[in-house]
């Protein structure tokens, strides 16, 4: 069965124009569709006319229609090249190639008023009539009728021949004689349409309220239901249902596959979105067609873009136009501004240059451009004005000139008022605003003397003054601000209430400026101070003195940039105090001092902890880092407080000992007590073995590089310790022993005592190579190898041991020889070579390996070698000349 309302064939596609393929940075190409209307089910367009005609869309040839079919449902197309004509008062069967054709007639009593559906195999048409849906041969023989009863019903002609009816509630399948065959299912709204899709063996199916896209499978004769309303344009293909809706205000273009649920959306904002055949169109145009899945590529809207560096666009300027084109899925790509093209919009034409994507426009005034690409359009505005320069002179005082400078002989209007940010009584701003329009010079410098004093705060504007063919951005500037000016100006504020004044010390006989303001007037006067250096301020000629008073005061000598405020805010004098020490983390207790005795309220992170009239303040917890302490006292109207955030600080660290060995090290550290510490070697962090508050064991061996770090807070401070590379020897002392060699820390002293007693010391080499000599030491004794270099230090005690009894080894000497060599566990002694009583060599060993010469001797003749020690314990080996 083919239905040509909802479809047409999909090898259509193929025929149409060429693939999509990339361009434009990955917009979608579109395939070129002719224009008219496509008939469903076939190869053409249908456009109306005198006469009316059908474009084959693969060739473009045009057919002449035999009769008129006056609207695009009254064709279809059967399939195989063939197309149904429904004209007035018959059906014509027409094959435009060929001109062959077949009727049979069709007046209005028939009840076949509207083709509703095509079974090419089968050569069925169902007709919709008034009241009832019919079923014809294509020679016009009805092979069954159904009567409706109600306009909530619908029938459709399956592939098998039979009829797909929705009436009463329920879904069936009857033949075309009107017996039901198959009850399929039920529903309980009323359906307005229902629509096959026989690749998918279901129905899409709209129902009164259109809020969900309702789906029936025919062969699991169930209902699939999504939320979504207002459905329109739906295709499928490959398994997905492609359409358009509507979500609050937006229309969104939707896919969606059934067997997977993967559901895909994006907004079209206000694009128009059509359906032409298979293909989706846009409004701007319809020739353009795009498949379903291309179509979340079509570009849907133009974007412009001209950047400027000045408020407006400057005539005869060139300006780089770029463009965006926002793509249906939401994506954007970037247009050359070579791709757009541009047109003045309106008949009057201003002068204007567009070329290779730049803009320059020739004359002041508005210009309207229509940009296009691509098929899209967009309309820009734009105003262009001759620039001119224009500075304005930072204000050079309270009452001096405003200047700046522009184009020669040009109308400047000049503004100037307070900054709305600092004074909020619109009465103020008014009394303060002056004005006015003046022209700059030959040289292009204008100046403006305003004729009412204007205080530090207040906000100058310059801009370009009319009327004028000229144009610059306006500049504003503020004078000196009052919140920021709050460095030293070689003036003091002493006292600043009702009660006390305003009292300023400065150098004796000094003249001040000063400005006095209050809610409605000011006064300005210069004034010298007594021989101390002091003025005082309480009254005025015409203002009353009083809380919100505001006194600027300046050397009268100094700039406008030095003038500073005080601003009377009580009546009373505020109890002054200062920190006793400033508060920090780990701290419990607070002071500050003062000379007088008012109660105080502590605030700890805003929130009041206690009031109390005495001092210091001891807190339950520790100060912590980040904790903001605030100190209040109040005397009648007047307020004073203190406001301090607590800050880490960086602990004391050194490290004033190191004792090393040949695997660990023990440091001895001086810090801040509060400050935890830890330890890296080469980098790492190890676990120290803490001896005391100030010692600390670290697994570490000779050259190691070992840092230490504390911490408060966020403050740290870190020592790096590098130890000395060497070889640490192992001290080794017998009641024989009077000589040691070993290895110690490089360039260290090097003591060795019995006891308290030293018995030997020296200095040891860059490498740490020592020898000690010294007198042999009694077994039991305790003695003790020092060496210190610097803050490093190396320690072994022993206790001198019994000698070990003396071992004995040789080479056999034959009568050639003149030399043995003998060997001992022991490097001290005395080895001696006989033979009989007679000494043939002796040599004091200071080795293990100790080497003979001697005379030789015959073959035959016995020798003795015998080592003695120091303490008379001996060894002897006899043997014979070889």
């Amino acid at each position: 069965m083919n239905k040509w309302l909802w479809s047409t064939l999909v090898v259509l596609i193929l025929l149409i124009g060429p693939k999509m393929d990339a361009f434009a940075e990955g917009a979608a190409k579109a395939d070129v569709l002719p224009t008219g209307s496509v008939v469903s089910n076939s190869e053409y367009v249908w456009r109306s006319g005198d006469p009316e005609t059908i474009v084959h869309m693969r060739t473009g040839k045009v057919y002449t229609l035999p009769v008129r079919v006056s609207v695009e449902h009254n064709i279809v197309g059967l399939g195989d090249g063939r197309v149904i004509l429904d004209a007035y008062g018959e059906v014509i069967i027409w094959d435009p190639i060929t001109d062959a054709m077949t009727s049979f007639p069709n007046d209005s009593s028939s009840g076949l008023d509207y083709l509703h559906a095509v079974n090419q195999d089968l050569e069925m048409i169902l007709w919709k009539g008034h009241t009832t849906y019919s079923v014809t041969s294509l020679t016009g023989e009805i092979l069954g009728t159904f009567n409706t009863e109600s306009i909530y019903e619908s029938y459709d002609l399956l592939a098998d021949g039979t009829v797909l009816v929705f009436a009463n509630g329920e879904i069936t399948k009857r033949a075309i004689t009107g017996e039901t065959l198959e009850t399929l299912g039920t529903y309980t709204d009323k359906v307005r349409s229902a629509q096959y899709i026989e690749e998918a063996n279901q129905l899409v199916v709209k129902m009164s309220t259109d809020s969900h896209l309702r789906i029936f499978d025919l062969t699991t004769k169930r209902w699939i239901e999504k939320e979504a309303e207002s459905v329109t344009n739906l295709l499928w293909k490959d398994g997905i249902y492609y359409f358009t809706m509507r979500k609050v205000f937006d229309t969104y273009y939707v896919s969606y596959n059934v067997a997977t649920g993967e559901w895909k959306e994006s907004s079209v904002d206000d694009t128009f979105v059509n359906l032409r055949g298979d293909w989706y169109v846009l409004s701007h145009d319809v020739t353009a067609g795009y498949t379903p899945e291309s179509f979340w590529k079509a570009p849907r809207q133009l974007l412009i873009d001209v950047p400027k560096t000045t408020t407006r666009y400057e005539v005869n300027q060139s300006y780089q136009v770029n463009g965006t084109a926002k793509l249906i899925d939401g994506t954007s790509i970037p247009v050359s501004g070579t791709e757009l093209s541009a047109t003045y919009r309106y008949s009057e034409k201003k002068p204007f240059v567009w070329e290779q994507g730049k803009l320059t426009m020739n004359t002041n005034g508005g210009y309207s451009f229509e940009f296009r690409w691509n098929g899209l359009e967009r309309t820009e505005d734009f105003v262009a004005s001759n620039y001119v320069p224009l500075t304005l002179d930072p204000p050079t005082g309270v009452l001096g000139p405003i200047t700046g400078t522009t184009a020669p002989n040009t109308p400047v209007f000049v503004s100037v008022t307070k900054s709305t940010s600092q004074y909020t009584d619109s009465l103020d701003s008014l009394v303060n605003y002056q004005s006015k329009t003046v022209q700059s010079d030959e040289m292009g410098r204008f100046t403006w003397q305003p004729t009412r004093w204007f205080a530090p705060g207040s906000r100058v504007t310059v801009k370009i003054g009319s009327p004028s063919s000229v144009y610059a951005d306006p500049i504003e500037l503020v004078t000196v601000k009052e919140s920021e000016d709050t460095l030293p100006n070689d003036i003091t504020l002493v006292t600043n209430s009702v009660k006390s004044g305003v009292t300023l010390q400065t150098t004796p006989q000094a003249t001040v400026d000063i400005v006095a303001r209050s809610e409605r007037g000011y006064e300005a006067w210069s004034e010298q101070v007594n021989e101390d250096g002091m003025l005082q301020i309480k009254s005025f000629s015409h203002m009353w003195f009083g809380v919100g008073t505001k006194i600027y005061y300046k050397l009268q000598d100094a700039p406008a940039s030095q003038f500073r405020l005080a601003e009377v805010k009580a009546t009373y004098d505020a109890p002054i105090f200062t920190w006793t020490r400033t508060p920090l983390m780990y701290d419990k207790s607070i002071d500050v001092t003062s000379s007088t005795n008012e109660a105080y309220e502590v605030y700890r992170n805003d929130i009041l902890v206690t009031k109390t009239s005495s001092m210091p303040y001891t807190f339950d917890t520790p100060l912590r880092e980040g904790d903001v302490i605030r100190v209040k006292r109040t005397y009648r109207d007047a307020t004073y407080e203190l406001t301090k955030t607590v800050r880490a600080f960086a602990p004391v660290l050194s490290v004033t000992d190191v004792m090393m060995t040949k695997t660990q090290a023990t440091l001895t550290i001086k810090k801040t007590s509060v400050a935890p510490v830890r330890f890296y070697v080469n980098g790492v962090a190890v676990s120290p073995k803490r001896l005391s508050t100030t010692r600390y064991t670290i697994p570490a061996k000779p050259g190691d590089t070992i840092r230490v770090r504390a911490s408060v807070g966020s403050k740290s401070r870190e020592v790096t310790v590098e130890l000395p590379k060497t070889s640490l020897s192992t001290l080794s002392i017998n009641d024989e022993k009077s000589l040691w060699v070993g290895y110690v820390l490089p360039n260290s002293t090097v003591t060795l005592k019995s006891g308290t007693k030293t018995i030997a010391s020296g200095t040891a080499s860059s490498t740490g190579r020592v020898t000690l000599r010294f007198s042999r030491q009694p077994v039991g004794s305790v003695v003790t190898l020092t060496s210190q270099q610097g803050t490093y230090r190396h320690i072994q005690k022993k206790t001198v041991t019994v000698g070990p009894a003396p071992t004995l080894s040789s080479t056999i000497p034959s009568s050639a020889s003149k030399t043995l060599r003998a060997t001992s566990n022991v490097a001290y002694g005395t080895l001696t070579l006989m033979r009989g009583t007679t000494v043939l060599a002796e040599k004091e060993v200071k080795t293990t390996s100790t080497i003979l010469s001697f005379s030789p001797q015959r073959k035959g003749m016995q020798l003795t070698l015998r080592l003695v020690t120091p303490k008379g314990r001996s060894v002897t080996k006899t043997f014979t000349v070889r």
